[in-house]
């Protein structure tokens, strides 16, 4: 069960705005990870948020791992809703064709014991490049 972003950021024990829900009502029902500006063409009418407030929005919602973060070939992040607490160590599929970025969870990251005592993991990046199921055909 998906849920809709008032319950996400609820269940965190954070405050709501409007800013805050609409950001996240966008990352929530899109079908793969997006930009800065991917979200601010996909924000409903009505809604009308200057950049600086979508970026510090999206900042927030990283910081509490309600979204995670994507570096891609553009050098553009993309943002996705986080469903779980490992959603850092998980590939993501940057599709050559469409540049569409898709989170690959089946493939997660394996880290020895070794590499986990004498570091502090904070997030791992796989990134597979290819074409998507709907461009590899």
């Amino acid at each position: 069960m998906v849920k809709n972003a008032m319950q996400i950021i609820t269940d965190a024990g954070q405050r709501t705005t409007t800013a805050r829900l609409a950001v996240l009502n966008v990352l929530n029902t899109a079908d793969g990870a997006l930009s800065h500006a991917e979200i601010i063409e996909r924000m409903s009418a009505g809604y009308h948020f200057d950049r600086v407030t979508i970026y510090r929005v999206l900042d927030w919602l990283t910081e509490f791992h309600l979204i995670h973060r994507i570096a891609s070939d553009d050098r553009a992040w993309r943002f996705q809703v986080s469903h779980s607490n490992m959603a850092q160590q998980h590939a993501h599929l940057h599709c050559t064709q469409c540049h569409k970025v898709i989170c690959i969870d089946e493939l997660q990251s394996s880290l020895s014991p070794k590499i986990r005592t004498q570091f502090q993991i904070e997030s791992v990046d796989i990134i597979i490049k290819g074409r998507c199921p709907n461009c590899k055909d």
